[in-house]
């Protein structure tokens, strides 16, 4: 074929030709995301929904949760109560407070109570058991002379039995009491 078109016609055509490419290539990309857009919205909105209906279910379900932990706690604490209440009602407590208060101010760091047990024979006497450990046997001896020098405690027997170790000293004192 001949070649009739001169070289710089050449060049207009063929720069208007890739004009022509790069438009018709960026207008199809650019259709593609719009259609990808437009196919896709409807999924993202039903997905959007179903989030937001797990979200609820799983608030719901947490609230409803705790609500019966909650409320079986309660149910609970108020049978716990009513029974507290007869025993309270059926028994009748001496003045056992000031008596407790009375030996907890006597002890010193070195006496460590593990036990302390109340009993009552009637409403003008008792006697409790103390339990504990006693770091040396003076800190012993002095805890039962400061306990004996209360208003409030009768007798305090400590058995010698107690006093056999010299360091760490399991001991066990009755303590009469007069109300």
């Amino acid at each position: 074929m001949f070649n009739l078109l001169p070289n710089n016609l050449k060049e207009k055509v063929r720069s208007e030709y890739y004009l022509r490419l790069f438009v018709v290539i960026f207008v199809s990309v650019f259709l593609i995301q719009i259609f990808f857009l437009i196919f896709l919205s409807p999924t993202w909105f039903v997905s959007l929904n179903k989030e937001q209906e797990i979200v609820l279910q799983s608030e719901k379900a947490n609230t409803s949760s705790l609500d019966q932990k909650v409320e079986t706690t309660n149910k609970q604490i108020k049978s716990i109560n009513k029974k507290l209440e007869i025993i309270n009602s059926r028994l009748e407590y001496p003045r056992a407070i000031p008596v407790i208060d009375d030996i907890l101010s006597r002890k010193t760091e070195s006496i460590t109570i593990k036990e302390l047990m109340y009993e009552t024979s009637d409403k003008k006497s008792g006697k409790v058991t103390l339990k504990g450990t006693s770091d040396t046997r003076d800190s012993l001896v002095s805890f039962v002379k400061n306990l004996e020098e209360s208003d409030i405690l009768e007798q305090v027997d400590l058995p010698i039995s107690n006093l056999t170790k010299d360091k760490n000293i399991e001991f066990s004192l009755v303590i009469n009491v007069v109300l």
